[in-house]
């Protein structure tokens, strides 16, 4: 069956319809391409198809340079040029907000996206280890198998020379699977973060410099991992946050706490992981810092704030939030978010606190992925 491609969508399928008006999800598939396509799945709302043959290729499309790629994993977007991905990626956000969001994009400043080079800019990684074949590398795509690895091209040096020479991935394996650390497929998970002159094996604590602020991390707390785009990123949340009275929820080890001090400014920081919040102790002074859940926290807060900064994982905003946020009196909420779906959704629900969007930014980073960040800037 010949298909053309109308979009991307969450996930990074191509959608197409057939002649039905049924939707057809499409991986690999590029927009504007025609594709001969086989379905591999049937469900009553949709099916997924498979690329056959590319019979009209987007000029988007390049030749994946992974010599790893379709084995590994690990990336699933690198059959779209460097130059396109970010462009790509802020199309399949801004439909996202439009149709879960209810947001009319027409009346919001939609700010250029801010990319990084496509390769060496990843510092964080989470290693796979066979201890008995002593094999490091990352897990099949759609496998639990393990693919030995000897060099990423999307991680930076420092990284790639524990690839090269494993024995120290390998010690810490063994270390950790007396401590019942396995992961998918019975392999151990190592993670590793890299700093400035050293990589953090097994918590252990380093130094990470990002633009003129260090920071103290180790390899057990989550940092972005993009070493490129952490400073434009925190210098976007600086330059809208606004007031002197400021929260930072789920503020990890305080990333965005660095760049929002100033002086005079009251800054309240709020996360549940005690050791996240005992690596930011470290480096951020004068912060009046919370270990709790955020939206148990906020219960009961009644405190009249000018900004509130929200960092949450993939899962979103407790339901609770909104509101509780909307009951401080903020003036401006900036939402970064890793999942522009149930950003969307989060988006109606301050909708009818009385909150409207009105900038978004995407910043991809994660090249060679259809993971994103996005950052929305919404008032009251």
């Amino acid at each position: 069956m010949q298909f053309r491609i109308e979009k991307l969508i969450q996930g990074g399928a191509g959608l197409a319809t057939d002649s039905q008006g049924k939707r057809v999800l499409i991986e690999g598939a590029l927009p504007s391409e025609l594709v001969e396509v086989s379905i591999v799945e049937e469900k009553p709302g949709f099916n997924r198809g498979q690329v056959d043959a590319i019979l009209e290729a987007s000029s988007d499309r390049v030749e994946p340079a992974c010599p790893y790629w379709g084995i590994c994993g690990g990336c699933d977007f690198q059959y779209a040029s460097e130059e396109s991905q970010g462009r790509l990626k802020q199309s399949i956000i801004l439909d996202n907000l439009t149709r879960l969001g209810n947001v009319d994009i027409s009346q919001v400043q939609i700010d250029e996206t801010c990319c990084s080079p496509g390769w060496g800019y990843r510092n964080r990684v989470r290693f796979h280890v066979d201890i008995a074949k002593r094999s490091v590398g990352f897990l099949g795509r759609k496998s639990n198998t393990l693919i030995s690895i000897g060099h990423c091209p999307i991680l930076n040096d420092k990284l790639n020379n524990l690839l090269a020479q494993p024995e120290p991935v390998i010690a810490a394996a063994r270390l950790l699977m007396f401590s019942n650390r396995t992961g998918k497929g019975g392999f151990v998970e190592v993670p590793a973060f890299a700093g400035d002159t050293e990589v953090s094996l097994l918590g252990k604590v380093v130094q990470h410099t990002v633009g003129g602020h260090t920071f103290f991390v180790s390899s057990d707390v989550f940092f972005q991992s993009n070493e490129k785009l952490v400073a434009p990123l925190g210098e976007y949340v600086k330059e809208h946050a606004i007031g002197d009275r400021v929260m930072d929820l789920y503020s990890g080890i305080g990333t965005f706490s660095m760049f929002l001090q100033a002086g005079g400014r009251h800054l309240v920081a709020v996360e549940r992981q005690k050791q996240c919040l005992g690596l930011a102790k470290q480096h951020l002074k004068g912060i009046e810092f919370y270990t709790e859940a955020v939206e148990n926290w906020a219960k009961g807060r009644m405190q009249a704030v000018d900004t509130v900064v929200v960092d949450p994982p993939r899962t979103g905003l407790d339901a609770s939030l909104p509101a509780l946020i909307a009951s401080w009196n903020s003036k401006r909420i900036i939402y970064v978010s890793c999942n522009s779906v149930t950003l969307g959704r989060d988006l109606q629900r301050f909708a009818l606190e009385g909150y409207t969007l009105k900038q978004v930014k995407v910043f991809d980073l994660y090249p060679q992925t259809f993971h994103h960040e996005v950052v929305a800037i919404l008032d009251r």
